[in-house]
C-alpha cells in the first residue's frame, strides 16, 4: 500500500507543477471567498462567542496560494495562525500571524512566524494535500506531520480539518 500512495502522491505532485498561473490565481481566489463562508457557518454552528482561531499553511512550492485566504480571514477578524514545524516528527504549534507580519525561516526552510508570537490551538486549519479522494480521505506529503498535530489537538477539543488542493 505505501508503494502506491507513494506513487501516486509523485504523480498528483507532478500534475499540480502543471497548473497555470491564472489557474493558480482563480483557485485561490475561490479558496479565499469559499474558505471566509465555510469559516462563518462552522463558528455558527458551534456557537463560538469570540473569533474562531484558524490555522492556514503558507504556501510552499506549487501548493494551492492560501495567501488571499489569509487576508480575507483577517479583514473579518478571525485569529490567524500559521503552523510551526519546531521539531521533526513532533506535532505543529500554531502561532499568531496578521497580513504584514515578517515571517522567519524556520529551522527547515519554512516560513514561519517568529518565536515572539503567541501561540494557539486552533479550532479550523486549513491543511494542504497531494491529493483527495471522494470520501474525503487526505493523501499527503507522507511524514504523518498533519496526522500527528490533529490527532494531538482532538485529544484537548474538537478541531475541524479543511484540506485544500487544486
Amino acid at each position: 500500500m505505501s508503494d502506491l500512495k507513494a506513487e501516486l502522491r509523485r504523480r498528483f505532485l507532478a500534475r499540480r507543477d502543471l497548473v497555470t498561473p491564472r489557474e493558480s490565481h482563480e483557485a485561490a481566489a475561490s479558496v479565499a471567498r469559499r474558505g471566509v463562508a465555510l469559516v462563518a457557518g462552522i463558528a455558527r454552528e458551534a456557537g463560538f462567542d469570540t473569533p474562531s482561531v484558524v490555522s492556514v499553511y503558507w504556501p510552499i512550492r506549487s501548493e494551492l496560494n492560501t495567501r488571499p485566504l489569509i487576508d480575507a480571514l483577517a479583514g473579518k477578524d478571525y485569529r490567524v495562525t500559521l503552523p510551526v514545524m519546531h521539531k521533526v516528527r513532533h506535532p505543529l504549534i500554531f502561532r499568531a500571524f496578521e497580513p504584514g507580519d515578517d515571517l522567519v525561516k524556520g529551522p527547515f526552510g519554512l516560513s514561519e512566524p517568529s518565536e515572539d508570537k503567541p501561540a494557539f490551538h486552533p479550532d479550523i486549519v486549513f491543511l494542504p494535500l497531494a491529493a483527495f479522494d471522494r470520501r474525503g480521505f487526505r493523501l499527503g506529503y507522507g511524514a504523518g506531520i498533519y496526522d500527528a498535530t490533529l490527532s494531538a489537538l482532538r485529544a484537548k477539543k474538537t478541531v475541524i480539518a479543511i484540506g485544500v488542493a487544486y
